[in-house]
């Protein structure tokens, strides 16, 4: 009985608690704080830094389109595993040939030592490269993909650039290695940036 009274009051507490809470519409966080609200924490990871300032902004933006000059003739985008990875494009893209039927899978990973994305033409089923499809039918396919997933990051960076704010934009360019002064365009500094740089000891220049 005692153990059944003192959940009772637990629970009992609890709810008094949740009680107390302020519940805040998503909505009301979009154009700025609540008043009462003094911070927000976020526990970071080794590596990872904190980008704050982000807004909601009007809720819609226009955007450009995936040109279809790029598809593969012939071929039908018809299944894709994909998701963004820390940003990062990574799954399978499926096409299937419309004369005979054949499947080319296009791998999309993003490959740290040259920082770039990969698609590999794979086989349908297998981790390794495609052997019934020609050259020139895979770099039809390949470009297909890579004009598809240069519109998904594209445009995922174009609203990224829409909710930042000055404060988020420079921790953005901090986090990626360009934390540099940012100088407005008619700073004095910058009045000799299109003259030539002097020369450097021995009479080489310092652009060269």
């Amino acid at each position: 009985m005692n153990e059944n009274r003192d959940e009772a009051e637990r629970r009992e507490r609890q709810r008094a608690a949740i009680h107390g809470i302020a519940r805040i519409p998503l909505s009301d966080l979009r154009d700025q704080s609540p008043p009462d609200l003094q911070a927000l924490y976020a526990e970071l990871q080794d590596g990872q830094a904190l980008i704050p300032g982000l807004k909601m902004g009007l809720g819609a933006l226009t955007v450009q389109r995936w040109d279809p000059a790029y598809a593969a003739n012939g071929w039908t985008l018809y299944g894709a595993e994909l998701t963004l990875d820390m940003g990062h494009p990574f799954g399978s893209m499926f096409y299937r040939n419309d004369a005979d039927g054949r499947v080319l899978r296009v791998g999309v990973k993003w490959h740290p030592p040259t920082q770039q994305l990969e698609f590999p033409a794979l086989h349908p089923s297998k981790p390794e490269l495609t052997s019934d499809c020609t050259e020139a039918e895979v770099a039809a396919v390949v470009l297909d993909a890579r004009s598809r997933i240069g519109t998904l990051v594209t445009v995922s960076a174009q609203i990224g650039s829409f909710v930042a704010t000055e404060e988020s934009e420079n921790a953005i360019l901090d986090a990626s290695g360009l934390g540099l002064e940012r100088l407005a365009e008619d700073d004095p500094r910058l009045a000799g940036r299109d003259a030539p740089r002097p020369s450097m000891p021995g009479g080489v220049s310092a652009d060269e």
